[in-house]
């Protein structure tokens, strides 16, 4: 059994996680429980420049330190000056979820006194406290393995659901963007992208789900990057179909608002999947048939939402080229997106 922390009242506590958008987000439970456990303590997220705007507007975080990924590996003078900065923050404790070297050196580096991270690694030197668990079985979601580093500190009160807080001038930027698409009601959005993540299912199929949803009178809207706006604009043209979209018009706190307003989120297994679940709404993930990418570890958290996969036994595909996605129906994917849809607005009726 871990030896329990002596926590104070004013202690500052840093979390690190540095990486993707869903892994950020899936992060915020031990945020928010640190802050339950010891409010009155500060407690600051490390957090990679792109994703970091979630943490925004948070009530429980006290600083943001944003972090540079390219420059943390290529500039000695920029972790130099990531290493002051920590440093002068004095902090008690820092919570590395994702032990990347650099930041595990780092930490090492501005003496932060407790440095909690896994065992097994390389780097796991510069850690004080090292956590026994491996995560590569994928036998429960990624939000309780990183809850598993509040061993080392007392019970209380666990949070469970991530949560992202959109402002209120952020959600209304997403009324003013919703209604010029001419959408005033329900709504599902349709993010066919994965910024790379993750395997996706194709872009066709997303296009005749937003077709199908549209002749049963579900208006849909298309969410994404300006690269895959480009890409569905592309393959909605050659089927016919007219869209409803905003892909490229939101940053990540307005696309936080935007999905925040929707009434279900039609997705691959990826960031904005995740941000989605985050800000209240229900969705419809889409899996592969890989181990490593499991509904059971990544899978969106709560109750009412809806995972499809292939119907194989363990899809033996290349990683990047999986070709099993496409055994998911576009009757699948709108009969799930329209049952959720469905159950949401009978409730609030």
């Amino acid at each position: 059994m871990a030896q329990l922390l002596d926590i104070q009242s004013g202690d500052r506590l840093l979390v690190s996680r540095t990486d993707r958008l869903g892994d950020l987000v899936l992060a915020l439970p031990v945020v928010e429980t640190l802050k339950a456990r010891f409010p009155g303590c500060d407690v600051d997220v490390l957090a990679s420049l792109y994703a970091s705007p979630i943490l925004e507007n948070n009530p429980c975080i006290g600083r943001i330190v944003r972090v540079q990924n390219d420059q943390l590996v290529a500039s000695r003078h920029y972790r130099k000056e990531l290493e002051q900065r920590i440093r002068k923050r004095n902090y008690k404790a820092a919570i590395v979820l994702y032990p990347e070297r650099n930041i595990s050196r780092l930490l090492y580096r501005a003496e932060v006194p407790v440095r909690i991270g896994t065992a097994g690694r390389f780097h796991s030197v510069f850690f004080t406290h090292r956590l026994l668990h491996s995560r590569k079985a994928n036998k429960k979601h990624e939000f309780e393995y990183n809850l598993d580093f509040m061993a080392y500190f007392s019970d209380g009160v666990t949070i469970t659901r991530p949560a992202v807080y959109p402002t209120d001038k952020e959600l209304r930027n997403a009324h003013r963007i919703i209604k010029e698409c001419g959408v005033d009601g329900p709504f599902v959005v349709v993010h066919p992208g994965s910024g790379g993540s993750a395997e996706r299912w194709p872009m066709a199929g997303f296009v005749e789900l937003y077709d199908r949803l549209s002749r049963n009178r579900r208006v849909a809207i298309v969410t994404g990057s300006d690269i895959e706006g480009e890409e569905v604009r592309t393959v909605a043209s050659e089927r016919g179909v007219v869209l409803k979209e905003v892909t490229g018009r939101t940053d990540l706190r307005t696309l936080a608002a935007v999905l925040s307003l929707a009434t279900v989120v039609v997705a691959n297994s990826t960031g904005p999947l995740h941000l989605a679940v985050a800000v209240g709404t229900r969705v419809v993930g889409l899996y592969p048939g890989l181990q490593i990418m499991s509904p059971v570890r990544w899978g969106p958290v709560g109750v009412g939402h809806r995972v499809l996969q292939p119907e194989v036994a363990q899809c033996r595909c290349p990683a990047g080229h999986c070709r099993c996605m496409e055994t998911i129906t576009v009757e699948q994917v709108a009969e799930a997106a329209e049952a959720v849809y469905d159950d949401v607005i009978g409730k609030q009726t």
